[in-house]
């Protein structure tokens, strides 16, 4: 009987980690994300399928009763994805139960996962808002779950010690592996953060925080294929002369400049993500379904702004410089390797007609 306890306990234990595993890896590997309709499914499936093996290895007790940790698939979807995978799971659950054998201690823990699929998410809004801890969250929703377990069976023990026994240790084992669940989730969270963030890393570029070459040519390559966006755009920015500066005031100071430089596209254009900083002392910005004098005004308003900046160095002086801008647009086709090239050219030629200047040109479509 004990062996028989032992093995099922072990067997709730593994089923509920290798589901929390699965949990974390259908959470799409974004800072911020919204499940869709798939991947709701798929966790649906996946706490359905849990729960079913749960009770397969549930231990049997008197008068039709099982025992089990299926309530903590429960407590885990109500925090960590919500009422809309959680509600159904304690539809599932009731249903199962019911399928495993009709009688009256069936039929209520039937009605008690219903009710506690409605009001753990409700509980654990509150409980999010005036609680500062995730641990501390689940234990009590998983007490609240306990004690209407361990509720829903009190009639069915003649001996009150017995049945304190079996639901104080039920009570221990399950805050046991809510922290042991937390703990696996947490931790595999982590890694998915660590995984994000070195992957946002290798996007940007160290000096001045833009995003780099490789990201630049990734978002072309996305937006090719976009076809929720009709035209773009390509505005190459180069500093005059910037080998002087650096060769006059030193290559830190030279760094300095450019992460003013990289300050002012920032304020100067809506989207940081379509700013790149793609050579030594040259800038691109990808514009994205604007006229041509809108993209034209663009680039004058970032031309303008830097040469009336003061550009200071680290010994508090300032100096002046100015940009030659490259723009190359497009009316119907996002050729975004042909853009870049008019664009390059657009560039020279402002470079050769005197600098400080925005030179553009619409490509081509033949």
């Amino acid at each position: 009987m004990l062996t028989s306890i032992f093995l099922s306990i072990i067997a709730n234990i593994s089923i509920l980690s290798t589901a929390s595993y699965m949990f974390v890896k259908l959470i799409p590997k974004k800072r911020t994300y919204t499940l869709n309709v798939k991947q709701h499914l798929m966790m649906l499936v996946v706490s359905s399928l849990t729960s079913f093996l749960l009770m397969l290895f549930a231990v049997d007790l008197p008068k039709g009763a099982i025992i089990d940790l299926r309530h903590i698939v429960l407590v885990l979807l109500v925090y960590y994805v919500g009422p809309t995978v959680a509600f159904p799971t304690a539809i599932f659950i009731s249903v199962l139960r019911l399928l495993l054998g009709v009688n009256t201690s069936s039929i209520r823990t039937a009605m008690m996962y219903v009710v506690l699929g409605l009001i753990l998410p409700m509980v654990c809004k509150k409980l999010v808002k005036q609680v500062n801890n995730k641990y501390a969250v689940l234990l009590i929703l998983n007490v609240i779950c306990v004690i209407s377990i361990a509720l829903n069976s009190y009639f069915l023990y003649d001996n009150f010690l017995v049945y304190l026994l079996i639901y104080s240790s039920f009570f221990v084992l399950s805050s046991l592996v809510v922290i042991l669940a937390i703990t696996f989730i947490e931790d595999l969270l982590k890694s998915l953060s660590l995984y994000l963030d070195e992957k946002e890393q290798a996007k940007i570029d160290f000096l001045t925080g833009l995003y780099n070459k490789r990201a630049f040519t990734k978002k072309w390559q996305r937006i090719e294929v976009d076809e929720t966006i009709a035209t773009s755009a390509l505005m190459l920015i180069d500093i005059d002369h910037f080998k002087g500066i650096n060769d006059s005031y030193g290559h830190a100071n030279g760094d300095f400049v450019l992460r003013q430089l990289a300050t002012i596209l920032k304020v100067g254009v809506a989207d940081n993500e379509l700013i790149y900083r793609v050579g030594g002392e040259e800038f691109c910005l990808i514009l994205n379904d604007l006229s041509y004098a809108a993209q034209k005004n663009i680039a004058e308003t970032i031309r303008f702004r830097v040469a009336h900046k003061e550009f200071l160095l680290e010994n508090g002086t300032s100096i002046q410089l100015t940009v030659s801008i490259g723009l190359a647009a497009s009316d119907q086709v996002k050729d975004m390797k042909k853009l870049y090239r008019l664009a390059d050219q657009c560039l020279y030629m402002a470079k050769n007609q005197g600098r400080n200047k925005v030179m553009g040109e619409i490509l081509d479509n033949e």
